[in-house]
């Protein structure tokens, strides 16, 4: 295991623990995105994501794409990353989220795990649903965008 991998592994964690605890969950998401990763091979591809927001400000998102990578073989990247958003609230007009996590690659039978940050905006987050696009780096500056729904004040576990 690498040091990369070991220290993402430590610091996402206390993130999933804490979404695990919380009392209620305020908003369940479905998303569906795409996704392109500029680096050595670049990555293009589309998929699914899900969401479960607390009653504060915080996310965590699972999500999963299929698709090429720039010399041709088929992959899938997968992200797990927690997100703080800044007006989760908002109804109308867009909002904007950070967050961090970890992202795999899995390229020709190999597995290549990587830090993930993200800067995000979205449409009406307090909303049933809005676009999204989000700039980062995980495995190679990314790009991604596409569309969530939300469920509000979904029952708790």
């Amino acid at each position: 295991m690498s040091w990369c991998w070991r220290r993402s592994a430590a610091l996402l964690l206390p993130a999933l623990a804490g979404a695990a605890t919380a009392r209620a969950q305020s908003a369940r998401e479905t998303q569906l995105w795409g996704l392109a990763a500029w680096s050595r091979p670049a990555f293009y591809g589309a998929g699914v994501g899900l969401a479960w927001r607390d009653d504060q400000r915080d996310r965590i998102a699972p999500a999963l794409a299929v698709g090429t990578f720039g010399d041709g073989k088929l992959g899938i990247r997968a992200d797990v990353a927690y997100h703080f958003l800044l007006d989760p609230v908002k109804r109308s007009g867009s909002a904007v989220y950070g967050g961090g996590g970890l992202t795999v690659a899995v390229r020709g039978g190999h597995v290549v795990p990587y830090a993930l940050l993200v800067l995000g905006v979205e449409g009406a987050p307090g909303g049933r649903g809005g676009l999204f696009a989000e700039v980062g780096v995980g495995g190679g500056a990314r790009l991604a965008v596409g569309y969530r729904w939300r469920k509000h004040n979904a029952p708790g576990r």
